[in-house]
């Protein structure tokens, strides 16, 4: 190495030394360097000034899934700050404890590396991997400490314990697993509870904090720190911008976004991708999405699907019968609806009536009978299966408003076909134009068995499954 390469490199290290975004592409230099990188890494920068001033900074990023933002934060970071802090300490937290641990391995990774050995000789780890306590500087995929220092990193799921722990930079990466989970108010209060009850408890005098999440409702833990915390600071970054720009062409293309945006509803392509959550309040359908036939297809499945009322009293929902068939395209077609408030007896006997009318029409046999498992579908069931009709139960691990939104796709996508002179379709209509808010849900329910089991069974519910 000549003289001019020798300044250059050590100019290069003392600038990896002081600046985040420097910092990643010493250590990784086929890092990807965006306009989205290089705003996150200098508010990272403002965030450690605030914090050793002792301003208690709290940092909320939003931004869209797989968008390399858990590299920068929660990978990265950690590394760059031991190197400059060795004697505080670091938590980091997400939805799980085994994400968590992998994150914890990648900063190890990081600051076993030789370029990082390099620029921060003195925050090294124990070259051995070890769990006891008694030894110089713990390191195992749940901690790690930093050798002859009094720093060390612990990760931990959001939810579980840091007690005796004290934290001097708590990173709360993706508290939120899935939309499942995102759309669950028992989960979204649990998060709320273990961040004031547990992680905050846990913070030093002089701590700072930073929650890092793609954005899935209002009162997510983002919305709610926001909310709470007036001196938090928010930046949101969309995966289009308002001038129709990527925010990271090298990793998601805009066609390959919009490609994405068609398979969303509206509701979950503006909280997860546009980080602008909006409150459930109707319109979830919208009318434009459906499609109409006068004449059915050929079709190669056909099924009846049941939701039942608990008695025929007038503030009660209706009991609905839903003929459903599936055309060689893998579009639905809603062939037959009857809907009435029935009480038991005569639930039964227009079921059956309802089934005989479709057992063999329409050129292929109704294959299937599905019932709601619960509440007055169960006697239904047990009665109809007695009867020897091919009796389906259909148990219900979510709840409503996620099945609707898992439902919302296949709807937009112009894939579910009404009958266009049903005498029924203006009530079926009015009844998905307002949900979730309207007072009625019998005429909604059928229609999401219906998808989800053409679909394959949880098919539709995958969406919901999928770790961001």
């Amino acid at each position: 190495m000549n003289k001019k390469e020798a300044a250059i490199e050590l100019l290069a290290r003392r600038k990896a030394r002081g600046d985040l975004q420097s910092f990643i592409e010493y250590i990784n230099p086929e890092y990807i360097v965006s306009d989205f990188s290089r705003e996150v890494c200098a508010s990272i920068d403002k965030f450690i000034v605030e914090m050793m001033n002792g301003d208690r900074p709290i940092l909320v990023l939003g931004a869209p899934p797989q968008h390399g933002k858990s590299d920068v934060v929660s990978r990265y970071f950690p590394a760059y700050f031991f190197g400059n802090f060795p004697d505080l300490r670091v938590a980091g937290l997400s939805y799980s404890a085994d994400l968590a641990s992998d994150m914890n391995r990648d900063v190890q990774r990081i600051m076993m590396g030789d370029e990082y050995k390099v620029l921060f000789p003195d925050s090294s780890l124990n070259k051995k991997r070890v769990v006891t306590v008694d030894v110089e500087a713990k390191r195992n995929s749940q901690t790690f400490e930093i050798q002859n220092h009094k720093g060390s990193y612990v990760s931990q799921g959001v939810g579980g314990p840091l007690t005796g722990k004290k934290v001097d930079l708590g990173i709360i990466d993706d508290p939120i697993k899935n939309a499942k989970e995102a759309l669950s108010e028992t989960v979204k209060n649990s998060i709320w509870n273990w961040y004031t009850s547990t992680f905050t408890t846990r913070l030093s005098k002089n701590s700072g904090q930073i929650i890092m999440a793609t954005r899935w409702a209002k009162d997510d833990l983002s919305g709610r720190v926001l909310g709470k915390m007036k001196k938090a600071i928010y930046l949101a970054f969309k995966a289009i911008s308002d001038s129709g720009k990527a925010l990271v062409p090298e990793l998601h293309p805009l066609d390959k976004l919009l490609e994405t945006k068609d398979l969303f509803s509206d509701y979950f392509w503006s909280a997860m991708y546009q980080q602008s959550p909006v409150a459930d309040g109707g319109n979830m359908f919208k009318g434009e999405w459906w499609k109409y036939y006068d004449v059915l297809p050929t079709l190669t499945r056909k099924l009846i699907f049941a939701d039942t009322a608990l008695k025929a009293e007038e503030e009660n929902d209706y009991s609905v019968l839903q003929c459903w068939g599936q055309a060689e395209n893998g579009h639905l077609y809603l062939i037959d609806q009857l809907r009435e408030k029935w009480e038991s007896p005569e639930l039964e006997v227009n079921a059956k009536a309802f089934f005989n009318k479709h057992r063999n029409r329409d050129g292929i046999v109704c294959s299937g009978f599905y019932v709601e498992d619960k509440a007055s579908g169960i006697g239904l069931i047990q009665q109809l299966q007695r009867d020897g009709l091919p009796i389906i139960g259909i148990p219900r691990s979510i709840g409503k408003l996620p099945r609707m939104h898992s439902g919302a796709p296949m709807i937009k996508a112009g894939n579910v076909h009404l009958p266009s002179n049903a005498p029924w379709l203006s009530d079926y209509l009015s009844e998905f134009a307002v949900a979730p808010k309207g007072t009625n849900d019998d005429q909604i329910d059928p229609t999401l068995d219906a998808i989800q089991t053409f679909l394959g069974e949880d098919l539709a519910l995958d969406f919901f499954d999928l770790e961001w």
